[in-house]
């Protein structure tokens, strides 16, 4: 595998003038992670991670069972809602295969976000991503909980409207069809 110790390499400094992409790598922490390790595992990380190499994957973890929420491929980052809220991180990173990453510290990333245009862009078009995906995730989860419901029945303790219904009206969340523009 082919070292990789620049940001130049990663899609949201490919248009940084080489000079700014040279400051910004020695700000970085550069990690080489073997398959099966954690990546920043402390409870006050705050860090912005850069994959420049390999795979990693994302749980949440359960008393029960950890919960796998996605994959996170070369040329993709995470962390950024550590660094921009300045809370710890809520799901847990490992390397799928062996990877190399650009660590960054929180204060650097906010910074850069402000001030590289398509840096910024690339967080708000990942998080817009991010927040489509659950809101599906939530819909799929609410069908399949009204569904379940509906076999059972009204009861004393669950009358008979939907879980979702709201107001006198009645009207279920989703009968709305027209769209935002």
């Amino acid at each position: 595998m082919m070292a990789i110790n620049s940001l130049a390499a990663h899609p949201c400094f490919k248009t940084l003038d080489p000079e700014s992409c040279r400051v910004l790598d020695r700000r970085c922490g550069w990690l080489k992670t073997p398959a099966g390790a954690w990546v920043g595992q402390g409870a006050d990380d705050r860090d912005v991670y850069f994959v420049m190499t390999g795979r990693l994957r994302a749980a949440l973890h359960d008393a029960r069972q950890d919960l796998v929420s996605t994959d996170i491929e070369a040329g993709s980052f995470f962390g950024e809602l550590s660094a921009l809220e300045d809370a710890p991180r809520a799901p847990s990173v490992f390397a799928v295969s062996e990877s190399t990453l650009a660590k960054m510290p929180s204060a650097v990333f906010v910074e850069t976000m402000f001030t590289h245009r398509p840096l910024g862009e690339a967080v708000v078009a990942t998080l817009v991503a991010r927040n489509r995906a659950m809101t599906r995730k939530v819909v799929e989860a609410a069908h399949i909980c009204a569904s379940r419901l509906a076999h059972v029945g009204p009861s004393r303790s669950r009358p008979a409207q939907g879980r979702f219904m709201t107001g006198a009206s009645g009207r279920y969340l989703g009968r709305n069809r027209r769209r935002a523009r």
